[in-house]
């Protein structure tokens, strides 16, 4: 479907929790429409009627796992069989960081924009092997800055590399196909969180170089909480081993002979039993998501984005943390000088009722997440409570 106002207007008003309120915390948690919330509903009923382990809801739950993989690899560019089902973008950060056979010596990098389940995974790593290092990226203030310091620290001794897409504070999007370029030629692996990233913009793993990316439903996609999924390219079966095994992640198995064979494709990293239910849900959340364009989403967000950020960056008092120029994403982070995060996260919703969120940064600042959903008069909403904010910072601080 197009991405017009008609087309807007439609699916705003199959989501309640937008109604009498902005709601711009898709970053953190996205409400579903309805159409997700019945298809979950749906399933959760036949397993009553029937019973989750009948036959044939033990065929229907396969076939939506299988209906998901698939939509969610036409969304990344990817192989079906590279696909994953897991429960949120850290997990998936975690099974790089688990399958990875540690030696003294090895490093893992990681960026200085990174969410907790960005670099403490490898940080566990590291406690538990000793003797492996994880680097701190220094970004700096641009791609050319990042992408220098990236070449001088990575070296053969590099396993992995861990970037976001999009940092999940300033908005800020990193060139993953140059820094893929640099892992390649390392032999290191490039480890994408793709929580800020799926729903808002086109993704092409492939195209980027990814070796893992990580999926979350629950934010700019609009699934059910707890579901996520990743892409782990073929060919890394050696690369990145199985760190946990159930009964969906083996091939083959046997009690009597003390063996098993894991599954070829991503799916070995699949371990027990998920509620079909809500992964049939976020199965809806894709295919409203593709249907509606990610191009046309994006082009959206930076234009809603740009319009904040102009009206931010005018108001004496307010600081941006969002990267300077034109928005690289949905994300809008600021700061009233003055205020707690949490202080100026609870005037805007108390005043205002937007819905945003504070994030324990350095500095702590409050973070606007703008989806295409979001409304040109929304966006002027949030930025007349900045101007309040700021008038208030101004006051507590005697300017």
């Amino acid at each position: 479907m197009a991405i017009d106002a008609a087309a807007i207007r439609r699916l705003r008003g199959r989501i309640p929790a937008m109604k009498g309120q902005v709601y711009v915390n898709w970053g953190g948690s996205g409400p579903s429409p309805t159409e997700v919330l019945r298809e979950v509903d749906r399933f959760l009923k036949r397993e009553s009627r029937l019973g989750p382990f009948h036959p044939l809801l033990r065929e229907e739950s396969k076939a939506a796992m299988g209906a998901l993989r698939l939509e969610v690899s036409k969304l990344l560019g990817a192989r079906e069989e590279e696909i994953a089902l897991v429960d949120n973008t850290t997990s998936g950060v975690n099974i790089a960081a688990a399958g990875v056979e540690w030696k003294p010596g090895d490093e893992a990098i990681v960026t200085d924009l990174e969410h907790p389940g960005g670099y403490l995974p490898w940080l566990m790593w590291r406690e538990r092997r000793g003797r492996i290092k994880v680097r701190l990226l220094e970004t700096g203030a641009s791609d050319e800055a990042l992408l220098s310091n990236l070449a001088a620290m990575i070296t053969t001794r590099t396993r992995a590399v861990c970037v976001s897409h999009i940092a999940w504070l300033t908005g800020r999007r990193l060139p993953l196909r140059e820094i893929g370029r640099l892992c390649r030629k390392a032999g290191a692996l490039l480890v994408v969180d793709g929580a800020q990233s799926v729903g808002q913009i086109p993704i092409d793993v492939k195209k980027c170089l990814a070796d893992v990316y990580t999926v979350s439903g629950q934010k700019w996609l609009m699934g059910p909480q707890g579901t996520g999924a990743v892409f782990v390219r073929n060919g890394l079966r050696k690369k990145i081993r199985e760190s946990a095994i159930g009964y969906r992640s083996a091939a083959a198995r046997s009690l009597s002979k003390l063996a098993y064979t894991p599954e070829r494709g991503a799916i070995r990293f699949e371990v027990a039993t998920i509620s079909p239910a809500l992964y049939s849900g976020l199965r809806v959340a894709v295919e409203t998501c593709r249907r509606s364009g990610p191009a046309g989403i994006e082009r959206r967000v930076r234009r809603l984005a740009n319009r904040l950020l102009k009206r931010l960056r005018s108001e004496p008092g307010i600081e941006v943390l969002t990267p300077p120029g034109p928005a690289q994403s949905g994300l809008v982070s600021f700061r009233a000088p003055g205020l707690t995060a949490e202080e100026t996260a609870g005037r805007l919703l108390k005043k205002h009722r937007v819905v945003l969120r504070s994030v324990d940064s350095v500095p702590p600042a409050v973070r606007a997440s703008i989806h295409y959903l979001n409304t040109e008069a929304e966006i002027d909403r949030i930025a007349g409570g900045a101007a309040d904010l700021a008038a208030v910072a101004r006051k507590k601080t005697g300017g």
